[in-house]
């Protein structure tokens, strides 16, 4: 797992000058669009693979892989912890009582 490049975006001199990426692991994923500090490289464009794009990515990118698996993570639990939420109606004498849901 790790990155992904989606999508490259060129100019019309046909320098790549931004990437959209995705980082997944096995709990989900992360995606973004990546602008370049400058149009990355002397490579032709015809030559540019998946691989050359992540290497940029990777050097300019603030996070670290180990960033984007804690944000995966935490966004995980978030979504876990909202499973186990429950909605209830206050009573004016008694305990409250579970909103029904809707089919």
């Amino acid at each position: 797992m790790g990155f992904s490049i989606s999508r490259m975006i060129a100019d019309g001199d046909q320098k790549v000058v931004a990437l959209d990426w995705v980082y997944s692991n096995a709990d989900g994923t992360l995606s973004n669009r990546h602008v370049l500090e400058q149009p990355y490289g002397s490579t032709p464009f015809d030559d540019v693979t998946e691989a050359m794009a992540i290497t940029w990515l990777e050097d300019q990118l603030q996070n670290t892989s180990t960033e984007f698996d804690a944000a995966i993570a935490k966004r995980k639990a978030a979504v876990e912890y909202e499973k186990t939420l429950s909605a209830y109606t206050p009573q004016p004498e008694g305990p409250p009582l579970p909103v029904e849901e809707s089919p």
